[in-house]
């Protein structure tokens, strides 16, 4: 009987119309699905630290004036009740047809049944078709921008990059961020086109970070691409030849925003100094020793550095 409430409840679910779905979302729910069309792709183990952060003092009255042991078996309470209460937004999120979510691992599946340890792995989570278009609409954005499934679904094949570039996302909005309003004061753009004026030349950041008037086109370096490539193979792909266009694309634009934007590179992987000193020196090079390109491991430290360099009198 027990089994046959859930299915029921789970039948009630899908039933909801979208107008219906739309109007029982809470503020909790728009602000994950925001951040979800933001990112192209989350780590479920990675919401509980955002969205669902109460400590225990928030939830349990007695908490501060318990014993140690008394206040571990509650703060372990608590991160049971937060976790089930993650699990029950995505399973609403997941029923209504808003979003999608993958465990599995293929490898597994061609193996012999004695030798499988887990068919499951890491679950990430993606918009749907459905969470997508409500997405947009909330956003307001125009027909001509909205993306196509096919093409968010494709990032799939690349989603350890995306998911690189969503934590830097995150991280701005929870933490650098935090007393900042988005889309007011400032707003993150992922896989946005820029073109010069004649629109033969383009560029196509990570993401475009806008702080009030300022512009910052994102790359994310995983130290994976040679900063130069052979003199022989002029069109291989390098982070040189990657700023050549930049530097192009900003020189032939009469976009103010383009003109004056900054490139910022970040390499959160990077392990020694060497690679950091390397690009910047290109970067020098290339925009003959204007400070557009700034290289850093973080974000926080490049828009310190944007932020003394232009505080200098």
């Amino acid at each position: 009987m027990k089994n046959s409430t859930n299915r029921d409840g789970i039948e009630k679910l899908n039933e909801y119309t979208l107008g219906e779905t739309i109007d029982l979302l809470t503020e909790l729910d728009w602000t994950f699905l925001i951040d979800l069309y933001k990112c192209r792709c989350m780590k479920k183990d990675y919401m509980i630290d955002i969205y669902f952060n109460e400590s225990p003092e928030q939830f349990y009255k007695h908490y501060a004036a318990s014993d140690e042991l008394t206040q571990k078996q509650l703060e372990e309470k608590n991160k049971k009740r937060l976790s089930d209460k993650m699990d029950r937004m995505i399973r609403k999120l997941k029923s209504r047809g808003l979003i999608e979510t993958s465990s599995m691992i293929p490898d597994t599946l061609i193996k012999p049944n004695h030798v499988r340890k887990t068919l499951r792995g890491i679950s990430w989570l993606y918009l749907s078709s459905r969470g997508l278009r409500i997405v947009e609409k909330r956003l307001d954005i125009p027909d001509e921008a909205k993306l196509s499934k096919n093409e968010v679904d494709m990032e799939r094949v690349k989603k350890d990059h995306f998911w690189e570039i969503a934590k830097l996302y995150l991280n701005l909005k929870y933490d650098i961020f935090k007393d900042l309003k988005q889309f007011d004061h400032w707003d993150w753009y992922p896989s946005e086109t820029v073109a010069a004026d004649n629109e033969t030349m383009i560029v196509r950041p990570d993401a475009i970070l806008r702080l009030e008037d300022q512009v910052f086109f994102i790359e994310l370096d995983r130290s994976t691409e040679p900063v130069y490539r052979s003199p022989l193979q002029s069109d291989q792909v390098s982070i040189h030849n990657k700023l050549k266009r930049y530097f192009d694309v900003m020189r032939l634009s009469t976009n103010e925003y383009i003109r004056e934007g900054y490139i910022a590179i970040v390499i959160p992987t990077a392990k020694f100094e060497t690679r950091l000193s390397n690009i910047q020196n290109a970067a020098d090079k290339i925009f003959q020793q204007s400070p557009r390109v700034i290289v850093s491991k973080n974000m926080e430290d490049i828009l310190i550095r944007f932020s003394d360099m232009n505080n200098q009198p």
